[in-house]
């Protein structure tokens, strides 16, 4: 006996839905080269002047102990214990966050980098901004298109704990936006 396959093409006016791998989330929107260049332009006007950005497409490979945060959930550390005050390099993850402190760490150097990509995961499209505050100073808008840039922060004061601040803008009458993404800080 001959078993076959029967492939059924949706009709051009009733294309399917774009999906991941079977099982997962709905692929996200394609953003547009000019979304991208308008959100970099914004971040340049507004950076600090202690902060600098590039933007770097792709997220380079992650580097030392890796925080996995949520936002009401424990922070997970691979690669180290997670009650020691970490050292740079190190890599993060963080899913579902609106306002959440990072891991405490301490710079030898007083100038340092971050990488970090985002999205919104709620709500889609959001007029919030997602930002990110270095304790000891400088602030930044990342832009939630999934493009991976790299903020350095100079004159930045030494042996200090320091950490990050990550944050959703325009949080009130339970109207808040949520955001997911990577990144690492290193020299």
């Amino acid at each position: 006996m001959t078993t076959g396959f029967l492939l059924l093409a949706a009709p051009a006016a009733q294309a399917a839905p774009e999906t991941g791998s079977a099982g997962s989330e709905p692929a996200k929107p394609t953003v547009s080269a000019a979304e991208i260049a308008a959100n970099n332009a914004a971040v340049w006007a507004s950076l600090p002047p202690n902060v600098t950005m590039t933007v770097t497409g792709t997220m380079p490979k992650l580097q030392g102990p890796i925080d996995h945060y949520t936002q009401n959930g424990p922070t997970v550390t691979t690669g180290m214990t997670p009650f020691a005050v970490s050292a740079i390099p190190y890599s993060f993850t963080f899913d579902g966050v609106w306002s959440l402190k990072g891991r405490d760490f301490k710079s030898t150097k007083t100038s340092f980098c971050k990488d970090i990509e985002a999205t919104w995961d709620y709500p889609e499209e959001s007029w919030h901004q997602f930002k990110v505050s270095l304790s000891a100073g400088g602030t930044i808008t990342v832009p939630t298109d999934g493009v991976t840039r790299t903020w350095c922060w100079s004159n930045v004061p030494t042996n200090t704990t320091l950490y990050f601040d990550y944050y959703s803008t325009n949080k009130s009458g339970g109207d808040i936006a949520k955001a997911s993404g990577s990144g690492s800080v290193h020299y």
